[in-house]
């Protein structure tokens, strides 16, 4: 008689537990430390991806934040409301680009957000930084298959 397959003991299984633990995990921490700091856990989200790639569109951005494009704008407008970002229209290679830059409050508060969760995730940064960063890369090439021609609405 053959092994009976259960989905539980299955890597997709592990790996969506796990990342439902991991959001858990950082949903309460903002909550708990930075709900007072004027931005939504969102928001922050957006402020890191854009810090790291200024130049990002709102397509790449909803793809990497698994939210609709126009749930992006809601909250690129909201910032901006705020005065934590400000968008600058550039033409290279007679393209129009919009890059998305921190003011100096926006980077401040980002700042704050940043120091505070890399304290509170020091342990985990620490064991995966000791792993190979193959591993990272393996976690987004699965996302990518998943995901791939999957007509997935994070809306």
């Amino acid at each position: 008689m053959g092994r009976k397959y259960f989905y539980v003991d299955s890597p997709l299984y592990k790996l969506e537990s796990t990342a439902r633990a991991c959001e858990r995990h950082f949903t309460q921490i903002f909550k708990n430390n930075f709900s007072n700091l004027g931005v939504t856990q969102g928001e922050f989200c957006l402020m890191d991806t854009v810090v790291r790639s200024p130049e990002i569109s709102q397509i790449e951005l909803a793809r990497l934040l698994f939210k609709g494009r126009a749930h992006i704008t809601l909250m690129l407008n909201s910032l901006e409301k705020k005065g934590l970002i400000t968008r600058i229209d550039e033409n290279k290679n007679n393209r129009r680009i919009r890059q998305t830059i921190l003011t100096k409050q926006g980077a401040a508060i980002h700042k704050t957000i940043s120091d505070g969760i890399s304290k509170k995730f020091e342990k985990t940064r620490f064991f995966l930084q000791s792993r190979d960063k193959e591993f990272l890369k393996f976690l987004d090439e699965i996302r990518d298959i998943i995901t791939e021609g999957a007509d997935v609405d994070f809306d």
